[in-house]
């Protein structure tokens, strides 16, 4: 996995913007300093981003208390059993999972993509299988789609040189699960992961129901070295058993033949070790965060984004007022294709929707927008944030 490289497909186009927030505010005060002293502005990009930080510090509280009685991790004892209001809880949970997954820009993987994905056979050497009837309740969730490229010995090439092997993957990968109820009814406890770069076609790995396969190539690689001394070796323990006249002789051909059915025994055993410590080792390098840690790390995804998406709004028709909602939109793509080296999509209806929530944004009858300046925006976010801590 060393060997590996990631780069993106220029086929498809990403909602998600390829900047930190700390980075893009530092480049968009860069700018606003070339086109003059500004100081109103790193200091409303600031204040934009303590905001958005408030609102989903809030969102995580609610988000805790909904998931709060599904934690496996939790070390509290639950006060309230009934299977009505946890199903109920249930429901408000993910929705509430759904609804931030979509503000950090996460896509749902929906059930043919996810059935695609379960039928293809990984490059890595490790084949597994995967029961989705063993949970009722199955929600995954992407953000980022890219292009990994491997320099792997295949058995094609008879394992002597090394192949290159390009395989798509996901850069964020959400995956919720919970295992059908026990025989005591009560409700089965939800887990959630977040993994990274991890192959389409490794998807089976996340689950925990997941049994190692035998490939075709490592089943007639077992037949071919072992089955024909076997065979020999087994032919020769029976006639040495049917020929033994003392119990000595008998007990000494039956261990032979013990030994012989052990050491294939053995065989198919170290090759399935093989392939749960591959299997394992995958898991290590593409596990992010869990349960609790996951819902936590989303907060601060969907947080970004948020900040972001308002931020590029609002400097460019600070950079360029007047430009039509096309007219923004190209620009931000521009502007990120420029710094970024990649081309995205930008959601401009959710850039502009933010503004005007936040009353930043200036709208003609001509379609031409325009937002205030940083100094009387800083008062609009002041009056947004008395609102969300009233006294």
């Amino acid at each position: 996995m060393s060997d590996a490289t990631i780069h993106d497909d220029p086929a498809i186009l990403e909602r998600f913007i390829p900047l930190s927030s700390a980075e893009l505010a530092e480049l968009l005060s860069e700018r606003r300093r070339e086109h003059g002293d500004d100081p109103d502005f790193p200091r409303f990009i600031e204040a934009l981003a303590a905001l958005y930080d408030a609102t989903y510090a809030r969102t995580l509280e609610e988000l805790k208390r909904l998931y709060l009685p599904f934690n496996p991790d939790r070390d509290t004892q639950p006060v309230t059993k009934t299977a009505a209001v946890d199903a109920a809880a249930k429901r408000r949970l993910i929705a509430a999972i759904e609804t931030l997954l979509r503000d950090a820009n996460f896509d749902h993987l929906d059930q043919q993509r996810l059935n695609e994905a379960l039928n293809k056979t990984s490059p890595y050497g490790v084949e597994v299988s995967v029961n989705l009837d063993e949970f009722q309740e199955t929600l995954l969730f992407y953000r980022g789609t890219a292009l990994r490229t491997d320099r792997l010995r295949r058995w094609k090439t008879l394992f002597l040189r090394r192949e290159t092997v390009t395989v798509p993957i996901y850069r964020r990968l959400f995956v919720l699960l919970q295992l059908q109820p026990g025989e005591d009814g009560r409700p089965a406890p939800i887990y959630m992961k977040l993994f990274k770069d991890i192959p389409h076609s490794d998807l089976e790995t996340i689950f925990p129901n997941t049994k190692v396969k035998m490939r075709p190539f490592d089943k007639i690689k077992l037949a071919v070295t072992g089955g024909g001394g076997a065979a020999t070796g087994i032919a020769g323990a029976i006639g040495k058993l049917t020929a033994a006249t003392n119990p000595t002789a008998a007990a000494g051909a039956i261990a032979a033949l013990a030994g012989i059915v052990w050491k294939q025994v053995s065989s198919v055993l170290v090759q399935r070790t093989r392939y749960m410590m591959q299997l394992a080792k995958n898991l290590y390098f593409y596990n992010l965060d869990n349960n609790l840690g996951a819902l936590a790390y989303l907060v601060e995804l969907a947080s970004a984004e948020e900040h972001k998406e308002a931020l590029l709004a609002y400097h460019c028709l600070l950079e360029r007022p007047g430009l039509t909602e096309a007219e923004l939109d190209r620009a931000v793509e521009a502007l990120i294709a420029e710094t970024a080296g990649v081309a995205m999509d930008y959601e401009v209806h959710d850039g502009l929707g933010k503004l005007r929530r936040l009353g930043l944004l200036r709208e003609a009858d001509d379609g031409a927008l325009t937002v205030p300046p940083p100094a009387e925006a800083l008062e609009k976010l002041e009056e947004a944030w008395i609102a969300l801590f009233p006294a």
